[in-house]
């Protein structure tokens, strides 16, 4: 794990954010901090569905492979009995492959100590070799002084953007069972991994849900949430859809009653939508509804923490 030591933003930056944003500076540094820790740091790939029917087409080539070993090591043994010169073809040929196989351990080990300096110089948690940040972003090598901490010590060592895949490995979004709808609150583009957001744009999301006194706006991040058809009406799929991943916390095992569901669906609909066929709920229902709801404590994100993480042990 690596540890922020300073920011990299200079004067300039750190005021723009602070005024668009409405944060302390104090704050804009130590949100900065925890972008960086998140956008570098390693991460499992995001699944592909491509890679189960590629997995199955390695499995099937592994298997035509064996048989054409099979059928290479019948023809040489049928070779070695017609006589001594299939003998010394093959002895020949084994003196080429030994030669060959010396080059290229040579080459190997150019390459691998080329690889292994490369290395040495870049972040293995979250960028390769040539300084390119998984999931798509371009960074420049990210430094660090003799303690293994991450030191910011010129302008652009860092990303400026975050994929939707590192955003829903930040603690808070990873265990919140709508962690999937407050990402799209923050301009990620649904299902998609490699979707990326700017840090500006993070930070101005991040104000809407923490900065006290933002009531007007939380109301329709709230509302954004459990809109789930986006036609900017709550109708009965969209509070089943909400109240199953509330009841359940994300955890799809969690049996949840359909006719206690359904009841507190109905109920609701009867005594709050202003609809005359009692269907759905619109904005202004819905802030009559929890118009007295403390925001400020309820609708909060912890984006601002360097989560401990557990180091992976090498085999």
């Amino acid at each position: 794990m690596y540890r922020v030591t300073k920011c990299d933003l200079d004067e300039e930056e750190l005021e723009e954010i602070r005024m668009n944003t409405h944060f302390k500076r104090h704050e804009v540094i130590t949100y900065r901090k925890a972008f960086v820790f998140h956008t570098t740091r390693e991460l499992d790939p995001p699944e592909d569905p491509k890679d189960k029917v590629e997995g199955n087409d390695k499995k099937i080539g592994k298997k035509e492979d064996e048989k054409e070993n099979a059928s290479d090591k019948g023809s040489e043994k049928t070779g070695s009995e017609n006589g001594e010169q299939k003998d010394d073809d093959k002895n020949e040929k084994k003196d080429d492959e030994k030669e060959k196989e010396k080059e290229d351990n040579n080459n190997n080990n150019t390459k691998g100590k080329e690889k292994d300096d490369s290395d040495a110089s870049s972040l293995s948690s979250g960028l390769s070799s040539d300084g390119t940040q998984k999931g798509g972003n371009t960074a420049k090598v990210v430094p660090m002084n003799s303690q293994g901490l991450i030191s910011f010590s010129a302008k652009g060592d860092f990303p400026m953007e975050m994929t939707r895949h590192q955003f829903m490995n930040v603690r808070s979004i990873r265990m919140n069972p709508i962690g999937n709808r407050i990402a799209l609150c923050f301009g990620f583009k649904p299902d998609d991994p490699k979707s990326v957001i700017s840090f500006e744009d993070y930070m101005q999301r991040a104000a809407d849900f923490n900065r006290p006194g933002n009531r007007d706006i939380k109301l329709k991040l709230a509302f954004k949430i459990q809109d789930y058809d986006n036609d900017e009406k709550i109708d009965k799929t969209d509070l089943k859809t909400y109240y199953d991943a509330i009841a359940r916390n994300g955890n799809m095992a969690v049996a949840v009653p359909k006719k206690v569901r359904n009841e507190v669906v109905s109920k609701v609909l009867s005594e709050t939508s202003s609809d005359p066929k009692k269907k759905f709920l619109n904005f202004e229902d819905f802030q009559r509804v929890i118009g007295t709801t403390d925001f400020d404590t309820n609708l909060k994100l912890e984006l601002n923490v360097q989560e401990k993480i557990k180091q992976k042990k090498e085999n």
